[in-house]
């Protein structure tokens, strides 16, 4: 029995993930974390809703899809513990995710920017098309529901980072042409993010070639998805010894 610990837990994915692991019977749940509506999530299920992660008692895993802010507040106590830690929240800096790396050394953190294992291989299939299409203009459009606060996606940064990686130079990520008047770049990549409705999580990654163009593109049809590959993961993660994991690493025990 796998001991977890949900971290915003009042939050769309948090009341996704409680209604996902509480029906997978090799895991416990034995603390959802909310700070701010605890009590409009206590009927969700039997375990305790806590304000606070100092306040749960043993666990193996914490898995958190919360806010930045909140994710950084308990860096300190998954270090004190030595607890494996799902880290699913997108909009943390650069600069935060270094101290938070640095502070979990002795953890078994696992980053992802999304869960999904259809994204996953959509990340390992742009790395293969950026290394042959390293001259062609690349652009990617990201769509997500109204109610989503960071842009762009961390998916969305996460796809930039693999194309400039596997173009083998520095590429320039452009989020908006309106300020400037000149002509595209060729090591630009462009990343346009749209707002509105429901949409759970749509990515597409464009190449432009001359009379041609190639797309490679993953649409999340239901945000309840990112929760099962959650489980997947969490699952991976629980035997894992301390170290720093990303998506690439659980897909590549899957597929190879």
């Amino acid at each position: 029995m796998i001991r977890v610990v949900i971290h915003g837990a009042g939050g769309r994915m948090g009341r996704m993930l409680t209604d996902v692991f509480q029906k997978a019977e090799d895991i416990q749940i034995v603390a959802r974390v909310e700070t701010h509506c605890p009590d409009a999530i206590r009927s969700l299920d039997a375990s305790p809703v806590v304000p606070s992660l100092r306040e749960v008692g043993d666990f193996d895993v914490l898995v958190d899809f919360s806010v930045p802010m909140a994710s950084i507040g308990v860096a300190d106590e998954v270090a004190r513990r030595q607890c494996k830690w799902l880290l699913a929240t997108t909009g943390i800096s650069a600069e935060d995710r270094a101290v938070l790396c640095h502070k979990c050394a002795s953890s078994a953190l696992f980053e992802a920017s999304n869960t999904s294992f259809g994204v996953a291989l959509m990340n390992r299939l742009v790395a293969v098309a950026a290394r042959v299409l390293a001259d062609w203009d690349c652009e990617i459009v990201e769509t997500h529901h109204r109610h989503k606060l960071d842009a762009p996606s961390g998916t969305a940064l996460t796809l930039s980072k693999t194309i400039s990686a596997a173009r083998e130079r520095t590429s320039n990520v452009v989020f908006e042409r309106q300020s400037r008047r000149a002509e595209r770049d060729t090591d630009e990549i462009g990343i346009s993010s749209l707002r509105g409705g429901t949409v759970a999580g749509e990515h597409q990654v464009i190449w432009f070639g001359d009379q041609e163009r190639l797309e490679i593109k993953h649409v999340a049809e239901n945000r309840a998805i990112f929760a099962h590959g959650a489980l997947r993961i969490t699952r991976w993660l629980a035997s894992k010894p301390a170290g720093h994991y990303i998506m690439d690493d659980f897909v590549r025990e899957i597929i190879g």
